[in-house]
This record gives C-alpha cells, sequence and structure tokens, in this order.
C-alpha cells in the first residue's frame, strides 16, 4: 500500500483455491505482497460457505472488507464474485445485489473515495463461459454504468475487438470443438467468428479497456498490460489469450499510472488465469471524484481513451 496511490488486483482464483484452502493461502500471500487497495475476485465458489469463512479469512489476511455478489441458487454451482476494500479508503455507500441477466451474479459496490462526492462504483464480474449471445447481454447491462464512474473487471471468456500482438485462435485448428463453440458466434450469414462482441459494447459505451489504455499512452508502465491471462497450458482450446480485462468509465483512465499482468510460477501454482494490477494516482483520482468533472480532467492532463 502507497498513500499516493490505488492499487486494483484483478483475479479469477480457480475454484477459489480449493474449498479446504488447498490453493487459498498461497494465493492470499501472493495478494498480500502487493497490498492492494482494492481486489476483484472470480470464482469465489466456497467464499459463502460455513458462514463466510473464506470470506472472512481473506479480509484478516489482507486487511480489506470483503462482500460477495448475491447468492444464485438457479445455476448448477453458486461461484460468486468478490470486492475487496480498503475501509480507510473507502466509504461503503451501497451494496448492489444484482443479479439478472447475469448467467453468474457480479458483485457492485457503490463507494465514496474518502471525502470524494462523486460515487465511486466497483464491479467484479464473470462473464458465462458457454453462450456468446449471454455475454454479449452482460456486457450490455454493465453499459447502464457506462455514464458513472465506474472501474469494473473480470474473466470475460471473449476478446478485444481491436487486433493485438497476441493473434486470435485459429478456429479451424482448434480441436477442442466445444470450446470454439463456447467462444464464437454465428453471424446472420452463417459465419463464425470470434466472439469480440462484448468488448466493443463497453467500449461504443464509452468505457476504457485499461489494459490497452496503458499500452498506448503509459510507456515502460504499460509494457505488460497486453500479456496474455488465461489458457496457458490447454493446446487443444486455442492458446493463451487476453480474456480477463478491466474497464474504466467516467474519465477515470487519466489517473491510471500502470497496468501489469502478473504471471509467474507463483501465480500459476496458485490459479489457472494470471492476476492483474491496476494502479491509480489517488490524487488525480480524487479530483476526478470532485464536483467540476471536466475541470479536472484537464488538470489530470487526460488523453483520450480507446473508443475504436
Amino acid at each position: 500500500m502507497d498513500a499516493s496511490t490505488v492499487d486494483v488486483a484483478v483475479w479469477n482464483i480457480e475454484a477459489d483455491g480449493g474449498r479446504n484452502g488447498e490453493r487459498r493461502d498461497f494465493a492470499l500471500d501472493i495478494l498480500a505482497a502487493l497490498k492492494p487497495d482494492v481486489v476483484l475476485q472470480q470464482e469465489a465458489k466456497h467464499s459463502r460457505e460455513r458462514g463466510g469463512r473464506l470470506l472472512h479469512s481473506a479480509e484478516k489476511r489482507l486487511n480489506l472488507r470483503g462482500f460477495l455478489s448475491a447468492p444464485n441458487p438457479d445455476v448448477d454451482a453458486d461461484i460468486a464474485t468478490a470486492v475487496y476494500l480498503r475501509p480507510d479508503m473507502f466509504h461503503i455507500a451501497e451494496q448492489k445485489p444484482r443479479a439478472k441477466p447475469w448467467w453468474l451474479h457480479p458483485c457492485h459496490v457503490k463507494t465514496q473515495l474518502g471525502d470524494c462526492p462523486v460515487p465511486l462504483n466497483f464491479v467484479s464480474f464473470h462473464m458465462c463461459f458457454f453462450d456468446a449471445d449471454q455475454r454479449l447481454t452482460e456486457a450490455r447491462w454493465l453499459t447502464t454504468l457506462a455514464q458513472d464512474a465506474t472501474i469494473g473487471a473480470g474473466d470475460t471468456n471473449s476478446f478485444p475487438r481491436c487486433s493485438e500482438r497476441i493473434a486470435l485462435p485459429n478456429w479451424a485448428t482448434v480441436s477442442d470443438r466445444a470450446h470454439m463453440v463456447h467462444r464464437t458466434y454465428v453471424d446472420s450469414q452463417g459465419g463464425r467468428h470470434s466472439d469480440t462482441r462484448p468488448d466493443g459494447a463497453l467500449i461504443d459505451a464509452g468505457y476504457v479497456d485499461l489494459a490497452r489504455h496503458a499500452a498506448d499512452h503509459l510507456g515502460s508502465n504499460g509494457k505488460k498490460a497486453l500479456d496474455a491471462t488465461a489458457s496457458f497450458t490447454n493446446a487443444r482450446q486455442g492458446g493463451p489469450q487476453r480474456i480477463d480485462r478491466g474497464y474504466a468509465a467516467g474519465g477515470l483512465e487519466a489517473a491510471l499510472e500502470h497496468v501489469e499482468v502478473i504471471d509467474n510460477e507463483d501465480t500459476r501454482a496458485a490459479s489457472d488465469h494470471a492476476l492483474l494490477l491496476f494502479r491509480f494516482n489517488r490524487g488525480r483520482l480524487e479530483r476526478l471524484l470532485t464536483p467540476g468533472d471536466e475541470a479536472a480532467r484537464l488538470r489530470v492532463g487526460a488523453t483520450p481513451g480507446n473508443r475504436a
């Protein structure tokens, strides 16, 4: 923790590190070493069990306050998402129990950063893994927060719309045909395409892909921003891709200082997804979350986001 920054960690911790914490303590050690102010977790699969034992252990280990998404009894497994916040940094204005139209419910917490009067939304989401149309609907729901100060991040199970150095899978050569169906959609002419539509919907609505912004504008502080985040070892599914992403609305990208995909031996031992770290300048965030928003953007020297 650095008082001059707000550090946001995003991590899909595979199966919550195990029901009995087989890998969870290791994952928490990795997070604790980073001292994040915010953690947006996906696959908080067991954190609701036994009176929230895993949730509370994470709170204690990270010195953060935890929130879980609304219970989801209508799916095969109640796989929660979670938001953890530094209590002396954020005031909790409201926790929104979001459900429809999501397959896995997002965790949405409305906060205030210090004494800033403009609310700041945090959303931890996990888009549907098997249905491209469902993912597009979920992305459209996220656009309802696009006019507000919002940081949303998680596992999109889909791809960036803009071309990147990591090529999209060649689906003709992907041997896991069910996975091919999960990650593609069919157009009105019967053609099959990589599913980039959730990213496109968010960008068109005014969100900024923070990793893309970092790569384009932050020089060395964004050199690892566009690295792959998942599918490292399963060659049958087309190879590594950047499916875990963070987005900001309300001009918050102007406060971004550093983005990094943390992929190493330790993170791979803890999960099948890399850990993402987004670092914001706290002073700039505070100015953006204070009335006179347009003037604040000018003072912090905002650059245009990726609206492609």
